[in-house]
């Protein structure tokens, strides 16, 4: 028994469907944003909107810690010079949750402008050779620089053991996909925390002697970048902010197919109408420089049209000339690499002087800069956090104790009904549903099976097709084929599974007498064509792969694949009773289908059995365990109200009957 031939059996050519989906879902939202920024006629009328982004984007990371009553810094050590000094310096964000940084303060008396340097994705980090560079010419000029290890680089590892790539446990990137999808389930995002450490970084400067603190620019490129102008929508106390690498238009990015980083994706911030153009003109009119690679994968005609739509915004203040873009030639770059312009502009825009460029630098070796003994706050801190520790001390607890179970786990909630309220709702499974319009191409026997596939639009304009394949006993008579209970089966590959799953299919049909091998969208014979990948190269459902990529897509759109696919399946389950006449259908799924299955069985009201196979842990388990391996497939966004155990306990109520193996 085999599935599809590519293009559905030569009937629909779906290699991008879900990727245009995606796109054309977006449109809209996009649109929306375009009419809502034209109409800005006034500052106030800005300035309300500029509220209004802050709070929705605040709201999508999870709002933010409070600040610590002190840092409690420390400077573990200081390496002279003529220019001036590195201090190593380390101080607490969190309790037991320790920042580690190089101070570069200027040798001539203070107070100095200051900035504070957020890194991308770099192993080193504030050691990095090219980061070096730029903090080092910047102290010559009179600059105070604060370069911050970001969570999960440099110093500040979170997850050892992680079973990924080198390239990406090292640079930070499996890092903050791992305490991203944990802060999904929550309800957050981890740019939470990374704010929330640069935001301490700054106080950090704000208190030293030789620091003006009203003087004091945020710098990035990257994700450093993408914090930086973070940084700038949420502080007011932010002068000046350079931006780096870090910006286009949603509509350009979309259009790539490349994969962002978890704390460049709020949750819904293209349906909330948040583009790159609120975080370049969150300091409107105060100074920004916005540095743009002409070959980056942030496409160039994006960052234009973004640095012209944040020019609209300044022009309101006759301010257009504190709006500056820089352009040079080549890929993703660092901020040494625009060098010359961006230091003139850095120095310009704080008042520090005419810049110098200094001569004959040479970076010191990353043990050189340590601020803990073995270069890793986990080995020098006994009692040391991670992010998977703040979110269950954080978040979770929040989201239980409004339960009234006291914050010791899901409270198994098992009324029904409300339940399924909170499934539909946290899934987004009330969508716009189309006439389905099933279309059997082939029909064929394959070990006394009758096997026919068909396929089926879930949704219209824009499209979703779904396959499945129709099995039944091939000696069946008529009332002998509707005598079982019909079930939906979702392998985690889908139909793709058919060819090794026959004795499997074959063992079902003899339980339901009819079974629907399915493929939601994305699965199986509608799995999405791989996406291109820039620096690394991985599987389809890790880290940066095609899952991946569209997931976070989804989330943009304050979705989830996830939700989706449950939608899909209980369409399924409607197409089931139609054929076959049944009144209720049995679902069966097996790992990630597993979870479909449950969820789908939550929300319907005509499933009476399911029958879960390799059914995973609970979300809040997903959420708070570091050695839960990063999964795309069941991102899913403030999901822990309507947790397994809560679904499981109102299929119990509903007398649904449940069989888990």
């Amino acid at each position: 028994m085999d599935g599809f031939r590519d293009g559905v059996h030569g009937y629909r050519d779906v290699a991008d469907e879900l990727f245009e989906y995606l796109r054309r879902c977006a449109d809209p939202e996009l649109a929306a944003a375009r009419d809502a920024k034209d109409a800005l006629d006034s500052p106030e009328a800005f300035e309300a909107r500029r509220d209004s982004v802050r709070r929705d984007f605040l709201d999508a990371i999870g709002g933010l810690p409070d600040r610590p009553r002190s840092l409690d810094a420390k400077v573990t050590g200081t390496l002279t010079g003529d220019a001036y000094a590195v201090e190593r310096v380390v101080f607490e964000s969190r309790p037991d949750f320790h920042v580690t940084a190089n101070c570069y303060a200027p040798a001539a008396d203070g107070p100095h402008p200051a900035v504070l340097f957020l890194c991308g994705h770099v192993p080193e980090a504030k050691a990095d050779a090219l980061n070096q560079r730029t903090c080092a010419e910047l102290a010559s000029n009179g600059v105070v620089v604060l370069v911050v290890d970001s969570i999960a680089q440099g110093e500040r590892t979170q997850y050892p053991d992680a079973d990924a790539q080198d390239v990406l446990r090292d640079s930070g990137v499996y890092g903050h996909a791992h305490a991203g999808q944990q802060c999904h389930y929550a309800g957050a995002n981890v740019a939470r925390y990374l704010l929330h450490d640069a935001r301490c970084g700054f106080d950090y400067l704000v208190n030293r002697a030789d620091v003006d603190a009203e003087r004091i620019a945020v710098a990035g490129t990257s994700s450093g970048g993408v914090q930086a102008g973070y940084l700038a929508l949420v502080d007011d106390r932010v002068a000046a902010a350079l931006l780096c690498c870090c910006t286009s238009t949603r509509a350009e990015m979309l259009r790539t197919g490349i994969s962002l980083d978890d704390e460049q994706v709020p949750h819904g911030a293209i349906a909330n109408g948040i583009g790159y153009d609120d975080f370049v003109t969150a300091l409107a009119p105060r100074p920004v420089c916005v540095g743009a690679a002409a070959s980056d994968f942030f496409p160039v005609e994006g960052v234009e049209a973004t640095v012209e739509r944040a020019r609209e915004v300044y022009d309101l203040y006759d301010a257009e000339g504190n709006l500056d873009l820089v352009v040079r030639d080549g890929t993703h770059s660092a901020i040494a690499e625009f060098g010359t312009p961006v230091y003139e502009w850095l120095c310009d825009a704080l008042d520090a002087g005419d810049y110098e460029p200094i001569d004959g630098f040479h970076p010191r070796d990353e043990a050189a800069l340590d601020c803990t003994p073995g270069g890793d706050v986990l080995d020098a801190y006994p009692h040391e956090r991670t992010v998977t520790d703040l979110v269950a001390d954080d978040l979770v607890p929040d989201q239980t104790n409004a339960r009234g179970d006291g914050g010791t786990g899901s409270g198994h909630e098992t009324d029904a009904a409300a339940l399924r309220e909170r499934v539909t709702e946290t899934l987004g499974l009330e969508r716009d549903t189309c006439a389905r319009r099933p279309r059997f191409v082939t029909r064929e026997e394959s070990g006394g099976l009758d096997v026919r596939r068909v396929f089926f639009r879930t949704e219209h304009d824009p499209d979703i097709t779904v396959t499945g394949l129709l099995v039944t006993a091939s000696n069946a008579a008529g009332d002998e084929r509707d005598a079982g209970a019909p079930a939906v089966v979702l392998f985690e590959d889908g139909t793709e599974e058919a060819a090794n799953r026959e004795g499997d299919v074959a063992s079902l049909v003899a339980e339901h007498g009819t079974v629907l091998v399915f493929d939601p969208r994305g699965v199986g014979a509608v799995r999405n064509r791989e996406l291109p990948d820039t620096w690394v190269t991985g599987d389809y459902d890790d880290v940066y792969g095609s899952e991946y990529t569209l997931s976070r897509d989804a989330s943009f759109l304050g979705e989830s694949l996830f939700g989706m696919r449950v939608f899909d399946v209980g369409q399924a389950v409607a197409f089931l009773r139609e054929e076959t006449g049944c009144e209720d259908v049995a679902l069966v799924g097996e790992g990630v289908g597993a979870y479909h299955a449950l969820y789908a069985a939550a929300a319907a009201r005509n499933v009476s059995a399911v029958d879960l196979r390799d059914l995973g842990p609970s979300f809040r388990e997903r959420g708070t365990t570091a050695d839960r391996a990063v999964d795309p497939r069941l991102d899913v966004y403030d999901v822990l109200d309507c947790d397994v155990p809560d679904a499981l306990a109102a299929l119990s109520e509903r007398g649904v009957a449940v069989r888990r193996d």
